[in-house]
């Protein structure tokens, strides 16, 4: 192992974390470089780890054909390995010209490892985002924009998941995404241990802090970019290079390089139907190929919502080697596009309620594309709340397994991916797959030529030329759950809607997935392939940087009032559970800052959510009704007994603020979308433009799940 030492020839400055210790002045720094052509060394010390601190553009070159100019340039290495000692590929990694903009940075400090020191050091935390705007000069952490100087909102957590300190990562999240191809700045400064002491500079990172001399090209190499992030803390924050503890550097990726190939498979699918001006929201060209394979009609006794389910298949282009099946992947060009292989068939399962059929006045419904929930199938469109919306509101209600993330995936998602996650782009790239399949759902309820060409769609189900069961005037989006999170993706390239409500959504899986209930069952597979807690959120926040492609996380500064190339505009309506076991809402407000929605006012009553600045930065809805994208906290009461039998609890807490799942009382996932309220609400925004609002369909705070207030 080549090692390096040379005399500390420049003392440090009295005070700060970064200040001058008894090590710093009678210890020259010793820097392993033996790994230096695929770990940084900044941050390299006892219980680090390579790549760690992550994101950074160590790991990046140079790159002018990029959207950004940069490159990531990660070499297997460096990557983390699994329990058989397989490093995690890095080949599809360097196809990206930077991170994620919702990257979590991971670091590991030793000393700044347990609630004490974190409590003394104390960084932004996740319940006091209004410290974002304070600006206080002496923030021991902040993220600044490279580009205009400003801080980034963040907040910061020790991950609540390791059980000893040596494996306890400090995690840095962005409060609202980062912007598409800018250059961040991460400095920390002013740690502290849990007796208050201040934790010294790695030893390789004093090398730029403090002039220190060396031949060592290794650091020599990065001499110049250090120069800069210090003149960029100095110059925009007024941070001075002496009291820092750490700081580097990393460039997020460009819109073009994260969705060019859902943008790739979506138009290339909708010209072979004959439609290239996907942003006009007109139905043009032929409708996709399809089949009727069963239809089921039901009168008021048998089932009192819905009077027919349809059932059958559909074809879309296969963009996937060797084919659309589980356990496929895009096979890209030189253009770094996929190609065409091929058609895939995919199912479809439609409910049409008595208000379409033979209820009195029955008219034509709206057309609704439904996302379904956690791995789950295309029933769940005629599934009982959903009849119920159906019914009430007059939905025409069509769903078909979102492939990469339905039942069928299960089995490669557990076996394959999970214990070796060089396989993670079979679960992405299929979900864009599953995505494009979902567009041409759509497409099928609005065409001439589309359903509406099958007597099953029609009143009488053996005339087609009998009044029909669809309005296909406009196209309309409802998913809960996964449909609710997967829903955010597709509603930032859907060409034939423009409405999407999104029921208990959230955005970026790698922060999600340790905030819900429904990892338990994953980690079983996950943790025995990759044991450290360090190396779990290292690798978790890695493969955002592939999610991305499919993961709203990637879409949602595009989502809405700024859309992607040859795509029209959106708006958005997130209805969250409060306390929600499954999908936390702190990350759907993150999706709320960063798609510029804004939130109903009274968000909780009064006293639900002790010590939390509830919801910072979301701007209050001022008025009703309201024409913008908007989130609305729907709440099931507070932990209490239960009145009625069977005895128990009901009710939730708030949501914990560490990066574990919410456990107590009654998990209040499926409460918001079975409240007639949100149901109204719901209605009343997926309506034609002139129409369309949302409205105050609670007068207050919006209750679910039996809840009436306190």
């Amino acid at each position: 192992m080549r090692r390096i030492s040379v005399f500390v020839l420049v003392l440090l400055a009295a005070g700060g974390s970064a200040s001058a210790t008894a090590a710093d002045k009678g210890k020259p720094p010793n820097i392993d470089l033996s790994r230096a052509g695929s770990c940084d060394f900044i941050g390299a010390q006892e219980g680090s780890q390579c790549l760690l601190p992550f994101p950074d553009d160590y790991y990046t070159v140079e790159d002018p054909s990029s959207a950004t100019g940069r490159r990531v340039d990660l070499s297997d290495a460096g990557m983390p390995q699994n329990s058989s000692g397989t490093p995690i590929a890095a080949a599809p990694y360097n196809l990206n010209d930077g991170f994620s903009p919702g990257q979590t940075a991971v670091v590991r400090v030793p000393g700044l490892d347990t609630p004490a020191a974190f409590a003394a050091t104390d960084p932004i935390p996740l319940d006091d985002l209004s410290r974002n705007d304070e600006l206080r000069s002496n923030e021991p952490i902040v993220v600044i924009d490279a580009e205009t100087g400003e801080r980034w909102p963040i907040w910061v957590e020790l991950d609540s998941n390791a059980s000893e300190p040596e494996e306890t990562a400090l995690l840095i999240h962005p409060a609202r995404n980062y912007a598409a191809g800018h250059r961040y700045i991460v400095a920390m400064r002013n740690l502290k241990t849990a007796a208050g002491e201040p934790i010294p500079a790695p030893d390789g990172f004093r090398y730029y802090r403090d002039h220190l001399p060396t031949k060592e090209p290794a650091i020599e190499a990065q001499d110049e970019r250090f120069k800069s992030i210090f003149k960029t803390l100095h110059k925009s924050q007024e941070i001075k290079r002496k009291d820092l503890h750490l700081a580097w550097d990393f460039t997020v990726s460009s819109d073009e390089n994260i969705a060019e190939r859902m943008l790739h498979i979506r138009n290339d699918a909708f010209a072979q139907l004959g439609d290239t001006n996907l942003a006009d929201v007109q139905v043009q060209g032929d409708a996709p190929s399809f089949a009727v394979t069963s239809v089921q009609n039901f009168t008021p006794a048998q089932d009192a919502e819905m009077a027919r389910r349809v059932q059958g298949t559909f074809e879309v282009p296969c963009y996937l080697e060797p084919n659309c099946a589980p356990g496929s992947r895009f096979e890209l060009g030189p253009d770094g596009l996929p190609s065409r292989n091929g058609t895939w068939t995919a199912n479809f399962n439609c409910a049409i309620p008595h208000a379409a059929v033979d209820d009195p006045g029955a008219s034509a419904a709206r057309p609704q594309v439904y996302g379904h929930g956690l791995l789950g199938t295309a029933s769940q469109a005629t599934s009982g709340d959903q009849q119920i919306l159906a019914q009430t509101h007059n939905f025409v209600v069509c769903a078909t397994d979102e492939i990469g993330f339905s039942q069928s995936d299960i089995p490669n998602i557990a076996g394959n991916i999970l214990p070796n996650l060089s396989n993670f782009p079979e679960l992405t790239d299929r979900v864009q797959q599953g995505l494009l399949n979902e567009l041409f759902l759509g497409r099928l309820m609005l065409h001439a030529d589309g359903f509406l060409s099958d007597a099953g769609f029609h009143v009488n189900p053996g005339d087609v030329n009998s009044a029909p069961t669809i309005n296909s005037s406009r196209l309309y989006y409802n998913g809960n759950s996964q449909g609710g999170i997967l829903g955010g993706a597709l509603t930032a390239v859907a060409p034939d809607f423009t409405r999407a409500s999104l029921g208990v959504p959230a955005m970026n899986y790698s922060v999600l997935l340790n905030r819900s209930v429904d990892f338990d069952t994953y980690k079983l597979f996950l943790g025995p392939a990759y044991p450290s807690a360090l190396t779990q959120q290292l690798a978790l926040s890695m493969i955002q940087m592939l999610w991305d492609r499919s993961d709203p996380n990637g879409y949602a500064h595009r989502m809405t009032t700024n859309p992607l190339p040859n795509t029209p505009p959106h708006q958005v309506l997130m209805n969250l559970a409060f306390g929600d076991h499954q999908v936390t809402t702190w990350q759907a407000d993150v999706e709320a800052r960063t798609i510029g929605a804004q939130i109903h006012d009274p968000v909780v009553f009064d006293g639900r959510w002790p010590g939390v600045d509830v919801a910072s930065g979301i701007p209050r809805i001022a008025a009703y009704p309201y024409t913008g994208s908007a989130i609305v906290y729907w709440d099931s009461g507070p932990l209490r007994a239960n009145p009625a039998p069977p005895p128990g609890m009901i009710g939730t807490d708030p949501p914990p603020v560490g990066n574990l799942p919410n456990r107590t009382g009654v998990d209040p996932h499926g409460h918001p979308r079975v409240a007639p309220e949100e149901m109204q609400m719901v209605s009343d925004f997926l309506m034609p433009d002139a129409q369309s609002a949302i409205t105050d369909t609670c007068l207050g705070p919006c209750y679910a799940g039996g809840f009436t207030g306190p």
